[in-house]
This record gives structure tokens, C-alpha cells and sequence, in this order.
């Protein structure tokens, strides 16, 4: 079977499926055309063809593709702009403006309130913008202690604000 024929003689079913991978996103066909596009470019795509797998082997490029948060399909089409600048911040009223200082007074309250390993631990992991792996790594703490360590903090802290 030729490209042609495959592509006529299954177009509509791979893109009920690129509809099924996408849950229905209007993106749908933007992914079908993304994974025919790199299964076509393959060298070996008539051997695909021939031996009946290249349903299944477009199907797992959309679901590559789809999924995957590090895809060239994602980074092209789907992740949010980082180069649009937020102007939200001119729309923010006064008083909007003093209840994000009375959240932040009451966190920092709060963070106050906590044990001397604790408050140091968030602050380092605040301040010097680590993930908890990097902070295991600069500390000499192990990562468990600080996942657990944090996420109780946290908890405390969303509890105290929700009360």
C-alpha cells in the first residue's frame, strides 16, 4: 500500500483519534497533521506501512506529542506564551492591593511561628529559588526530610490562612 492510500483510507480514524488524545481539543487536527508530518519523515515509513503498524505508530506519536511537556509539539503549540508580558498588575486596585499585603503580613506571621530548622529551610528554598532536590544537594539534607519538612509547613500555613 502507497502513502496516498494509507493516508485515504485512514485520515478519519487517526483523527478521531487525535480527538480521543486530545480529549476533544480544538487542537486536535493541529496534532494529527504534527504526528503525520514526523511519521512521514521517517525513512523507514513504507516498511511501517507494509507491515500494518502505522496506525499504531502515528497513534503513539499523538500521544507522545500530546502528553509530553518537553515535545516540540507542546513547546510550539501548547505552552502558555512566557513572551507576552503581564500587565495585570495596572489593573489591580487599591484595595486588591492591600489585601495581598495583609495576606503576605499574616503569612510571614505565621512562617515566624515555626521551629528555627523550619523557618531557615523555607527561607533558603524561597530565597535562593531551589526545588527540593537542589536543596537536598546544597544542605546535606536528605531530600525525604525536606519534602516532608516543607509540606508540612505549607499545610500549616494554608490552615492557619484558611481559619
Amino acid at each position: 500500500m502507497d502513502r496516498d492510500e494509507f493516508m485515504r483510507e485512514n485520515y478519519e480514524s487517526l483523527k478521531s483519534s487525535a480527538r480521543s488524545v486530545s480529549q476533544n481539543s480544538e487542537m486536535a487536527e493541529e496534532l494529527l497533521h504534527y504526528a503525520l508530518d514526523q511519521f512521514l519523515h521517517k525513512p523507514n515509513v513504507d516498511e511501517i506501512i507494509d507491515s500494518g503498524g502505522a496506525q499504531f505508530y502515528i497513534v503513539r506519536i499523538m500521544l507522545n506529542s500530546w502528553r509530553s511537556t518537553t515535545s516540540p509539539f507542546y513547546r510550539e503549540y501548547r505552552k502558555p506564551f512566557d513572551n507576552i508580558e503581564d500587565h495585570s498588575y495596572l489593573t489591580y486596585e487599591e484595595d486588591q492591593n492591600e489585601e495581598v499585603e495583609e495576606l503576605a503580613a499574616e503569612v510571614l506571621v505565621h512562617l515566624n511561628n515555626l521551629s528555627w530548622f523550619e523557618k531557615e529551610l523555607i527561607k533558603v528554598y524561597i530565597e535562593e529559588d531551589h526545588n527540593m532536590s537542589s536543596l537536598s544537594r546544597a544542605t546535606k539534607i536528605p531530600r525525604t526530610t525536606i519534602s516532608l519538612t516543607i509540606n508540612r509547613v505549607r499545610t500549616h500555613i494554608k490552615n492557619k490562612l484558611l481559619k
